[in-house]
């Protein structure tokens, strides 16, 4: 026991080999474990797959008509550069991007953190920008057992749903049919500028309207931006409030101005401040001031480097595929117990070393 001092060389060398070999240890416990909501980011990603193959086969059952250089996965998901309803540029790498069927899960991640349950009600807007993206948003709504209203536009920037023969509610009505989802939108506008697509041409506009129209869905038409951000809050005000709003997209009427663009961060966002939203319009804004939390599908590239998603993917990811669902992870019964054994011994050398230097001035004190 004489030897067991804390400024022995002995004791720091057995100390520092302990150290090193519970590093060791510790290290090697590392490996692949399942993240939270693991279950229902798989069944998400599975109904986004499911759902994309559905519209591939309908639409695009002989693949002809796919645009394999700027849709290189053959999805069919990647519309026209210009169309009679593009509302206007688009970035081309990030709609390919969207289609990685585990952009469900990312949705599915963010839905849970804000707390939402299975039942609740919750708001969306679509536009016709980025189909892939709104797919993924109604496989994890419908996979989570949510009661979803959704208001949608119907015009596109480049490369999303712009064809006037295949909107977005088209794509919709089409998953419905099919009972893939259980909702359609439950009115829609034209979209674009002003959210009446002012700077389409009256072929455009009448086209847009009439996607609305044989579709069925109730037409959004106030004349004015304001008129149409007031009446979609009409629609989200009946029944119950949602307790979560989720915006895909650039829509007008949904983030109020391009100037709300910009100052929205991407992504779940449980504490906006009114001050925070420059213009006082939108969906958005009147979510906010009635205390919803907002998850806002914009800025996607920010979204897929904090989901660590790949951009641009060739081939695309298989379901389950990325750090969303598994993660290399140390087994924390083995750092816990390796962590208490070594402070524990540190703990016992500096109590026997504290007992010597005691009981030494105890026998100075007695010769004394």
């Amino acid at each position: 026991m004489n030897n067991i001092s804390i400024r022995s060389t002995l004791v720091l060398s057995i100390l520092g080999v302990l150290a090193i070999t519970i590093l060791i240890i510790v290290e090697n416990s590392k490996k692949y474990q399942q993240e939270d909501f693991y279950t229902e980011k798989i069944a998400a990603a599975s109904l986004n797959k499911k759902m994309q193959l559905h519209l591939k086969n309908t639409f695009y059952a002989d693949e002809i008509a796919i645009d394999n250089i700027n849709d290189p996965n053959n999805t069919g998901l990647i519309g026209l550069q210009f169309s009679e309803i593009t509302s206007g540029r688009g970035s081309l790498p990030v709609k390919l991007s969207t289609i990685n069927p585990n952009f469900a899960a990312m949705i599915v991640q963010q839905i849970k953190e804000a707390g939402v349950k299975k039942g609740d009600p919750v708001g969306l807007c679509f536009t016709g920008s980025f189909p892939a993206l709104n797919l993924a948003t109604c496989a994890a709504v419908e996979s989570l057992g949510l009661k979803p209203i959704l208001i949608t536009s119907i015009t596109s920037s480049s490369w999303g749903a712009n064809s006037p023969t295949l909107t977005w509610i088209d794509m919709q009505k089409s998953l419905f049919n099919a009972k893939l989802i259980s909702f359609m939108p439950v009115a829609s506008s034209i979209g674009g500028n002003q959210d009446i697509g002012r700077t389409l041409s009256r072929e455009g506009r009448d086209l847009a309207v009439a996607a609305i129209h044989r579709n069925n869905i109730p037409y959004i038409n106030e004349g004015s931006l304001l008129g149409n951000i007031q009446k979609r809050m009409h629609f989200f005000s009946k029944g119950q409030s949602p307790k979560l709003f989720i915006n895909v997209g650039g829509g007008i009427a949904s983030l109020g101005s391009n100037a709300n663009a910009n100052a929205l961060p991407a992504g779940l966002k449980t504490n906006i401040k009114i001050k925070n939203i420059p213009d006082a319009q939108g969906v958005v804004y009147e979510m906010v001031k009635n205390g919803t939390p907002v998850l806002n599908l914009l800025n996607i590239n920010r979204l897929m480097t904090k989901y660590q998603l790949p951009k641009d993917p060739v081939p695309l990811p298989e379901v389950g595929e990325g750090t969303l669902f598994k993660a290399y992870k140390y087994d924390l019964t083995i750092v816990i117990a390796a962590t208490s054994i070594f402070i524990a011994l540190i703990i016992a050398v500096m109590y026997y070393d504290k007992r010597q230097n005691e009981l030494g001035t105890l026998i100075i004190k007695q010769n004394d």
